[in-house]
C-alpha cells in the first residue's frame, strides 16, 4: 500500500515532492534531529522498562515520569542560557540556533579592521567538553551526538561578493584534501547569495555556515544558497575558526572561557 504513494509509479506525485521539499532544508533537518533525538530517548526509556520491569503499569508510569523528568531538567538548563554579546564588535548572539547551543563568539580582523562577528553553535556534547584541547575534535566529529556545528558571521564592515568569498575560500583552501573545485562551489554559494541581496556584504549582513559530516550549507540574510556536498570540506571550515592557525582567536578563547568555569 505504501508503494502505492511513493514507488516510481506513485499516484500522487505532488505527495511525493512534499515530503522531500518539506523536510530537506537544514533549518527542517535541524528540527527532525531534535525528534531522532527524543525518539532515542523514547526508545531508550522503553528498553530499561522492558528489561527491569516488575509490573506493566508500574514500568509504564516510571518511564513516563523519567522522560518528563529529563524534559523538565533540559528545559530548566535552557532557561538559564543568555545571549552572548562579542566586546570587540558589540554585536549579539542568541543562545541557540533551532536546536544548536551557543558555545562562543569571536571577531574577525584583517590588520586593524574588524570584518566580522563569529558565533559558534553546537551540540551540548562540544559543549561538555569545550577545552583547548579537545574542542577542535568534538566540532568536527559529526556523529551522532554532533551531527552539525553551524557558524554564523555577522558583517561589522562592508566588502563586496566577490572579496569577502575569496577571503573565506582562501581560508578553508589549506585545510581541505579534496579538489580545488569543491571549493569553488563553495565560494559560489556565498558569491550567489551575495548578488541577490545587492552585490554587497554591507554591515549587518549575516552568514550562516552548517558544517556537516556531507558539507557546508550556505545561507545568506535567512535564504538558502545550497550545500557544498563533498566529503571533508565541513571538518575544513571547522578547522578555518578552530585549529592553531584560527582566523578568530577570540572565538576560541570565548568558547573555552564561556564552558569551563
Amino acid at each position: 500500500f505504501v508503494d502505492v504513494f511513493l514507488d516510481d509509479n506513485a499516484v500522487s506525485p505532488t505527495l511525493v515532492d512534499s515530503c522531500v521539499e518539506t523536510w530537506s532544508s537544514q533549518e527542517s533537518k535541524a528540527l527532525s534531529s531534535s525528534f531522532v533525538q527524543l525518539a532515542k530517548l523514547l526508545l531508550a526509556e522503553h528498553s530499561t522498562r522492558d528489561e527491569q520491569e516488575s509490573t506493566a503499569s508500574e514500568s509504564e508510569t516510571g518511564a513516563r515520569d523519567q522522560i518528563q523528568q529529563r524534559v523538565t531538567e533540559l528545559q530548566a538548563a535552557e532557561s538559564r542560557l543568555k545571549p552572548l554579546q562579542e566586546y570587540a564588535t558589540g554585536v549579539t548572539f542568541d543562545p541557540k540556533l533551532d536546536n544548536l547551543y551557543l558555545v562562543g563568539a569571536g571577531v574577525r580582523k584583517k590588520s586593524i579592521i574588524k570584518l566580522y562577528a563569529v558565533a559558534m553553535y553546537s551540540s551540548a556534547t562540544v559543549i561538555n567538553t569545550a577545552s583547548p584541547t579537545t574542542l577542535q575534535n568534538v566540532a568536527r566529529s559529526f556523529d551522532q551526538y554532533t551531527p552539525t556545528t553551524t557558524f554564523v558571521l555577522e558583517m561589522v564592515y562592508s566588502i563586496g561578493a566577490e572579496k569577502i568569498a575569496g577571503a573565506i575560500a582562501e581560508s578553508v583552501k589549506p585545510r581541505y584534501g579534496g579538489s580545488p573545485l569543491d571549493i569553488n562551489t563553495l565560494e559560489a554559494l556565498i558569491v550567489e547569495g551575495i548578488n541577490k541581496i545587492g552585490g554587497q556584504a554591507v554591515k549587518g549582513t549575516i552568514f550562516r555556515f552548517d558544517c556537516t559530516k556531507e558539507g557546508v550549507g550556505v545561507s545568506v540574510d535567512g535564504t538558502e544558497q545550497g550545500v557544498a556536498s563533498f566529503d571533508g570540506l565541513g571538518s575544513a571550515f571547522v578547522d578555518v575558526f578552530l585549529d592553531d592557525n584560527a582566523v578568530s582567536p577570540t572565538l576560541v578563547d570565548s568558547c573555552v572561557e564561556t564552558w569551563s568555569s
